[in-house]
């Protein structure tokens, strides 16, 4: 998975992660869980997973609730 190479490439101790992904059904697929795994002297916020369809219909309320929650 492009995930395993990216953080096995790029070191994030001491730096703050928010994740976010859109996705057909399965939210954040356990993705969010496998940062803070891979990146255990990180701080990994709590993440923003849309679904596609929502995506499609314009998430803009969804994403500045959650950016205002940060």
């Amino acid at each position: 998975m492009i995930i395993y190479t990216f953080f096995d490439k790029y070191d994030f101790s001491g730096k703050t992660i928010i994740p976010f992904n859109t996705h057909m059904g399965s939210g954040d697929g356990g993705t969010y869980d496998t940062i803070r795994k891979l990146e255990p002297k990180a701080k990994v916020l709590t993440g923003l997973p849309v679904e596609m369809r929502d995506a499609e219909n314009g998430p803009a309320k969804a994403v500045e609730k959650w950016l205002k929650s940060l």
